[in-house]
């Protein structure tokens, strides 16, 4: 949170120094242009556009940051993802109409500018694309399967425990707080890894943060957390585990 909220403080001030200050060596592009081209270019009103943006983007960093210890995570998450993916095309086009090296005598752009930017949007696009998907397969609720002694959890941190090393099977109403991720998937209230646990430790967690119970099997030398958003198949998991053992 505190490293979000500090990266978008640290674009407000580069966007006040470009656009206020006139810092126009900050600007990607810019800073590595001759002296010759960079008289072509209106660095005035290309400053008031960076600045602007960098104000978008620290903005939506800061506050995106604070949501995301709270229960508006899933909020704050999608405010620091967003907006980066929306708005980056935008300025790349909107940058060429004050820059007359991209463009040809009589304002249209050059063939070269074009591929660039297209190049750009669909890599952007590509990225984008796959954080959703990334997003969608964490956010599936596990398959859990217990069979031949085994109780297999299947999607994103996939798992299998053995029975004899399942100490104890409990079904909690409220968990440990949450203290950190040390390797994992944290969208929202979707959790699933290993995580550390305020009083109990390091563990794995494949649960939706706040839906009650949940079944939790203390391990010989760690623990394994499972809900589901339905609390009748988390009481019918408990069930079969319990059976199995």
């Amino acid at each position: 949170m505190y490293l979000i909220i500090f990266i978008g403080i640290l674009c407000i001030v580069s966007g006040v120094l470009v656009r206020y200050f006139k810092c126009y060596w900050l600007i990607a592009g810019y800073n590595t242009m001759s002296k010759e081209k960079r008289k072509n270019v209106d660095t005035e009103s290309l400053g008031r556009l960076m600045g602007n943006y960098m104000f978008m983007i620290g903005g939506t960093f800061i506050i995106g940051g604070a949501l995301i210890s709270t229960s508006f995570k899933t909020i704050g998450t999608i405010l620091i993802i967003a907006p980066i993916f929306i708005l980056t095309p935008y300025v790349m086009i909107k940058s060429q109409k004050y820059d007359k090296n991209s463009l040809k005598p009589d304002g249209s752009m050059k063939k070269s500018t074009k591929l660039i930017i297209g190049f750009t949007i669909v890599f952007i696009s590509i990225i984008f694309i796959f954080m959703f998907v990334f997003i969608g397969y964490g956010t599936r609720e596990p398959k859990v399967t217990v069979e031949n002694e085994k109780v297999k959890i299947g999607g994103m941190y996939a798992s299998t425990i053995r029975t004899y090393d399942i100490v104890e099977v409990v079904l909690l109403d409220s968990i440990p707080q949450v203290l950190r991720k040390d390797n994992g998937f944290d969208f929202g209230d979707i959790l699933r890894g290993y995580f550390n646990l305020e009083s109990v430790g390091k563990g794995r967690l494949y649960i939706n943060n706040g839906k009650p119970p949940y079944v939790f099997l203390r391990l010989k030398k760690s623990f394994v957390i499972i809900n589901y958003n339905n609390s009748e198949k988390t009481q019918e998991l408990y069930n079969i585990i319990m059976t199995s053992l």
